[in-house]
């Protein structure tokens, strides 16, 4: 699967979801602008680099950094892209304060998943698995807790998209992970299965 496919599919069915989201009246404005900085623009950046090689730039390494540490980055997802908003209702203009808390925050999110690069070791598809596992877990705890305070407004658009996201995402991993093991190296793997004869 080409990156080009990857990211003509995605931005497809985002910008679909958004729509139709904003037209059901499920979405205000506020809440697409949210779903379309963590949920299209910031994988899709990533997406972008790697197919690029910005990665080696300076400029961009802190990501690369953050990408390799799993906890954190789903500590950062959490705080960020959820409990900013919450902070960002008592203050006044506090919505702006959150977009680049949220953008800063997406793009350390999406890392662990997506990103690719020669010079630093690629996390292995279990261990991206099981952070994509446990930062999903915590986006729908937290909206279901949510739903109670505020009767499924604001945040169901949000949620909504995300879920869709994340469902994509899994699709991504999924067809990655299966390509990766069907290029296994037979040659490294016989010395597994059936014992290399020594040569005398």
């Amino acid at each position: 699967m080409s990156v080009q496919k990857i990211i003509g599919g995605f931005s497809c069915c985002m910008l679909s979801a958004f729509l139709l989201l904003y037209l059901a009246g499920y979405a205000t404005m506020e809440t697409v602008t949210r779903s379309a900085i963590a949920f299209f623009i910031a994988p899709l950046l990533i997406l972008h680099a790697n197919h690029r090689h910005l990665w080696f730039r300076k400029s961009y390494r802190w990501i690369v950094h953050t990408s390799q540490l799993i906890i954190p980055s789903a500590a950062l997802f959490f705080i960020g892209t959820l409990v900013s908003y919450e902070v960002s209702l008592m203050i006044p203009y506090g919505f702006f304060a959150h977009l680049c808390f949220l953008s800063i925050c997406s793009l350390i999110y999406w890392a662990p998943l997506l990103l690719h690069c020669s010079f630093t070791k690629t996390k292995t598809h279990m261990n991206r698995f099981a952070y994509f596992t446990l930062t999903s877990i915590l986006f729908f705890i937290y909206h279901q807790i949510t739903f109670y305070f505020y009767q499924a407004k604001p945040t169901l658009g949000f949620m909504i998209s995300g879920l869709l996201a994340m469902l994509l995402t899994l699709l991504y991993m999924m067809v990655t992970w299966s390509k990766s093991e069907s290029h296994t190296d037979r040659i490294s793997v016989k010395g597994y299965v059936h014992p290399i004869k020594e040569n005398k």
